[in-house]
């Protein structure tokens, strides 16, 4: 969209500059981007040793088939209880998922935030489609673009985010950016009760790229916020597997989320 926003404007003012009859401080004129598409977030609190989750990722699935994935924005973060057996760690377990588990005050699993609707109120699964799609007509106040890049075999990730105001009023919150990554082969307990030693984990959050809780950002209408961030990968993460979310949040919830594909 910013791309498309910046050609309109440079065709524009080759144009003006042709004709002689006009001032200078005429001949570039604002053109108002289009209206960008509201995207949601969902934050699925999860854990391998909770045998209800599995029915979560379906809700998510089910979701995402019906808005499409740049609509609906999952990210599975295994923490709490049932992330751990006892002292026991499951493998996707983060502790940084756990501060986040813990700082909304989470007891039960499965469960979600929905753009952080409400102050922060959890969902049950069960009432995600209503608040993702009381969200998706809502106006966004932001654009948000990511490019997330390799570096060679320096196993260097580097996030590119840009925030565009499209409110008419200045737009202040935290931008978060995280790491998550697609399809880990690892264990799950089921609905039923049994163990599937190959479960397919997607959306797994893995880690935060800037600050736990996000950086301040503000952009006023037609303005462009620009963060740049690097981080080094853990071996054990596959790149290929891996995308940045970046989202824009205040105290009334989360403002616009976007995803993108980590590319060499």
């Amino acid at each position: 969209m910013k791309r498309l926003f910046y050609t309109i404007l440079m065709l524009t003012a080759l144009l003006m500059s042709s004709c002689d009859k006009l001032d200078p401080e005429d001949r570039l004129i604002f053109v108002e981007p289009p209206q960008v598409s509201r995207a949601v977030l969902i934050e699925d609190f999860t854990g391998q040793y909770c045998v209800n989750c599995p029915r979560a990722t379906e809700e998510i699935e089910r979701l995402v088939e019906e808005y499409g994935d740049t609509a609906v924005i999952a990210v599975a973060i295994h923490s709490g209880p049932f992330s751990k057996n006892k002292t026991v760690y499951t493998p996707l377990y983060t502790a940084q998922g756990d501060e986040y588990f813990s700082h909304w005050g989470l007891s039960a699993q499965p469960v979600g935030l929905v753009d952080r609707l409400f102050s922060s109120m959890p969902f049950d699964f069960t009432d995600w489609a209503g608040a993702v799609n009381y969200e998706l007509e809502q106006e966004a106040p932001v654009s948000i673009m990511v490019e997330a890049e390799m570096e060679g075999d320096e196993n260097l990730c580097h996030a590119n985010v840009e925030v565009i105001g499209l409110d008419s009023a200045l737009v202040e919150g935290k931008l978060q950016v995280w790491l998550v990554e697609d399809s880990i082969d690892s264990f799950q307990l089921m609905p039923n009760g049994s163990r599937e030693e190959h479960y397919n984990h997607m959306h797994v959050f893995r880690t935060s790229i800037n600050d736990l809780w996000g950086d301040d950002l503000r952009v006023n209408h037609g303005d462009v916020a620009v963060k740049n961030y690097t981080i080094t990968m853990d071996p054990a993460w596959k790149p290929e597997h891996c995308a940045v979310v970046a989202f824009l949040y205040d105290n009334s919830g989360v403002l616009q989320v976007n995803k993108k594909k980590l590319v060499k």
